[in-house]
């Protein structure tokens, strides 16, 4: 229930952005604009907040506005193709408002009654579910530093020797040559690219640096490998511990809501015809 109705909010809301786009596009030319479809704009304003929304995806500001442009150009190909005026249109945008409204009401609703719970039964949650949690595809545990600057990562690689990653990476806080940092992450086979950068991430022994990595143009990557995990092992509670509280807290929502929902049908007037 919860992940359909993140999908739902998720549809819903690019549904209207995409009509409040093309309608406020067309008021007046945008001076400072970072990208531009015909008479929409693309402000930077706009840009950090798609930005933010990206971020736990981590897209790129340059991947951030291809998909913007993408999708601008793809809208304004519907309406010149009339989809707005399809009957069928209409109904979805009726669904989804209800849609949409019911996301919202619940988010204020989940707000209002925040799930309160011991780290314990997160953890005692693990314990009898497991198995559920054993990796599908081989894993691997890493922290990752991305450059893009060559030399920046070879000092950083360098460092790492004589210390260990956070102090190396303390020393680089400050430092305009990275891209991106990552700490302590789960990656999947597939999750890796490209193949290249893969197959020397599964090559790594636990707590060995790789070689600088120019896995492409103006990308410097240093990775460390903490873990690997076989397909089929349960990783230990510590290492998937967010995932599991993630996992443990959707849980107590959807009985939350399944009790909302019980409460409130003897509210109101109900009537089911065979």
């Amino acid at each position: 229930m919860i992940k359909h109705l993140n999908k739902i909010k998720i549809i819903a809301l690019l549904l209207f952005a995409s009509i409040i786009l093309f309608g406020c596009g067309k008021e007046k030319v945008k001076k400072d604009f970072v990208a531009r479809v015909n008479n929409t704009y693309l402000t930077k304003e706009h840009l950090s907040s798609l930005m933010g929304s990206y971020g736990a995806k981590n897209f790129y500001r340059e991947e951030v506005i291809r998909n913007w442009i993408n999708r601008e150009l793809l809208y304004q190909e519907a309406v010149k193709r009339g989809i707005l005026k399809e009957s069928m249109f209409d109904s979805l945008l009726e669904n989804s408002k209800k849609e949409l409204a019911i996301s919202l009401f619940l988010e204020k609703y989940y707000n209002e009654e925040k799930p309160t719970y011991d780290p314990k039964e997160v953890e005692d949650y693990y314990s009898k579910h497991q198995n559920e949690f054993a990796f599908f595809y081989n894993t691997y545990y890493l922290n990752f530093a991305d450059f893009n600057n060559e030399d920046k990562a070879i000092k950083f690689r360098s460092l790492l020797f004589d210390s260990d990653w956070e102090k190396a990476l303390n020393m680089f806080k400050t430092d305009s040559s990275i891209i991106k940092v990552q700490n302590e992450v789960l990656l999947n086979d597939y999750q890796i690219q490209p193949v290249s950068l893969q197959r020397i991430v599964s090559q790594l022994n636990p707590q060995e640096v790789s070689i600088v990595l120019n896995y492409q143009p103006g990308h410097y990557m240093v990775i460390q490998e903490l873990q690997k995990f076989d397909k089929g092992t349960v990783p230990p509670y510590e290492v998937i511990k967010p995932e599991v509280e993630k996992r443990f807290v959707a849980e107590m929502k959807n009985n939350f809501l399944q009790s909302y929902i019980k409460d409130i049908y003897s509210n109101n007037d109900i009537e089911v015809k065979n």
